[in-house]
């Protein structure tokens, strides 16, 4: 009888994990947020989805994506979240459910260009295009600028093109296109746009308002600790110092 117990109970566990367990889409190809080091997804991202999923007990299973296609995999059941350097726009919002923003720092787009372009500001680029990932912000500050959006599946197709001079331009986060700057040969950074309303975010479906809210609590408690200012500074290093000076202050 013991024996039978034991093994229901085991049998219990093993389903009470197994509802446990969140699907999270993202499209590691936005260093340094989400990326491949081999066949291995890291970033500042997964770290942090990572620990919060332990935190409130839910084992997290990755699912890599285009990024256009997140939001869609979401609403269709395929995932139950997603993080990907997402921004709540009113747009989206209306397809899904944010927690709060999970990066207390400040973020801006780099505008960059062939390094034989001529163009040196942003506002020359009026009337030119502007490659961006589908899907993604940048569309709406390439046409805040006066260009005309050229759309792909990743920003890596974006900048390949702009090496062979089939697009203007091309503008990406901050931080991702300072480690393209590294990487690729033939470009260069001309100028940046500010992100007045930075605020990277999980999205979960539109009826999850319980979950986001769950995962909005956590991020708030997981920004005191040191293992977030630690997240900021593998990941961000240039932004470490302003991070914790801000956290001083408050």
């Amino acid at each position: 009888m013991k024996k039978i117990i034991a093994i229901f109970m085991v049998i219990l566990s093993s389903l009470s994990f197994s509802a446990k367990k969140l699907y999270v889409g993202t499209n590691a190809e936005f260093k340094p947020y989400e990326y491949l080091e081999g066949d291995k997804m890291v970033g500042f991202d997964i770290d942090l989805m990572n620990k919060l999923g332990e935190m409130l007990g839910y084992e997290i299973k990755w699912v890599n994506m285009n990024f256009d296609g997140l939001l869609t995999s979401l609403q269709l059941k395929k995932i139950d979240a997603v993080i990907a350097g997402m921004s709540p726009t009113e747009e989206r919002q209306k397809a899904a459910s944010f927690s709060v923003p999970y990066m207390f720092f400040k973020s801006g787009h780099l505008v960059i260009v062939n390094e034989k372009s001529t163009y040196t500001s942003k506002e020359q680029l009026k009337g030119k295009t502007a490659g961006v990932q589908m899907g993604s912000i940048q569309e709406g500050f390439a046409k805040e600028i006066g260009a005309t959006p050229k759309f792909y599946s990743s920003f890596t197709a974006a900048l390949m093109e702009l090496q062979n001079q089939k697009v203007d331009s091309v503008i990406v986060a901050d931080s991702t296109g300072r480690e393209y700057l590294k990487t690729m040969k033939k470009i260069k950074k001309i100028d940046m746009i500010e992100d007045k309303k930075p605020g990277a975010s999980i999205a979960f479906r539109k009826n999850d308002e319980k979950l986001a809210k769950e995962f909005s609590d956590a991020i708030i408690k997981l920004k005191e600790t040191d293992y977030y200012a630690g997240l900021v500074k593998k990941y961000f290093p240039d932004r470490y110092e302003e991070f914790m000076a801000d956290k001083a202050k408050k």
